[in-house]
């Protein structure tokens, strides 16, 4: 029975493997098409479709995007930092709610805050703004519960009694959070302004609101070629920011241990 069991649990590991992956391996495949139709023949693959990626066409609205994912995730970070700090760390007075008003956009469809921010800025006579302000401005607010939240879980499972030994010894608050709290809670840190730089990075409900014309970012650039053609430069972009994304999670998880916080330790 248990052998039964083990099968059974081995298959459904396998299937679910297979169903995030063969999607994946497709799009490599086409990106490699040596036609410009997207074909599957792995002898005669080519790369030379991610030249193409180096055209203002692609290379413009990457790096808008990865500029605003970079001040998104810093913004998001900082932010994040102070508020679980002032909620796990220093026990403000209705701090339970101040967190649920801070992961309240988590209850909210994106499409819905897309709408509802620019009917926001149209009221109050902002719409100049419209375009990488407000891009920026939104991803924050969707990107910050994470960070609030990791950082929190990273205080919540912080040992005080390090912090009580420090101040036993004549450290000063400052000295204590400078040295003691902030790299224990590094890991719950960068894992979430890991995940806001990805979320603002691929991010469309909110931008497909909010981007202007010419200051386009990558996904939307995507969803604007898709209207009109699907070949290999497509698929290869996609490769290309799939490669991008998992570049940026090995980085942070070299700097702070990306993964000891999806375990809920500390590194």
């Amino acid at each position: 029975m248990n052998g039964v069991l083990s099968c059974l649990f081995w298959l459904a590991i396998g299937v679910v493997l297979a169903f995030i992956t063969l999607p994946l391996a497709v799009v490599v495949a086409a990106s490699l098409s040596p036609s410009s139709t997207v074909t599957f023949l792995p002898w005669d693959w080519t790369l030379e479709w991610f030249g193409a990626l180096l055209s203002d066409r692609w290379l413009q609205p990457f790096l808008l995007s990865f500029r605003i994912a970079t001040v998104v995730a810093a913004i998001s970070g900082v932010l994040g930092i102070l508020a679980a700090y002032a909620i796990v760390y220093e026990k403000i007075p209705g701090s339970a709610l101040i967190m649920a008003g801070l992961l309240s956009p988590l209850s909210v469809p994106q499409i819905v805050k897309g709408v509802a921010i620019v009917l926001f800025l149209s009221i109050i006579g902002l719409q100049g703004i419209l375009g990488t302000p407000a891009l920026i401005a939104a991803h924050v607010v969707l990107a910050l519960p994470f960070v609030t939240r990791m950082a929190a879980t990273s205080l919540t499972n912080f040992d005080g009694n390090l912090d009580r030994a420090a101040q036993s010894l004549g450290a000063t608050k400052r000295q204590r959070l400078q040295h003691i709290v902030l790299p224990m809670i590094k890991p719950g840190v960068l894992s979430g302004v890991t995940f806001a730089f990805i979320i603002s990075f691929n991010n469309i409900p909110l931008s497909v609101f909010l981007v202007r014309p010419g200051d386009t970012t990558l996904p939307i650039a995507v969803i604007n070629y898709l209207e009109y053609s699907l070949d290999p430069v497509m698929a290869a972009v996609n490769v290309a920011s799939m490669i991008f994304i998992l570049t940026v999670i090995f980085l942070f998880e070299k700097i702070g241990g990306f993964s000891t916080q999806l375990h809920g330790g500390s590194k």
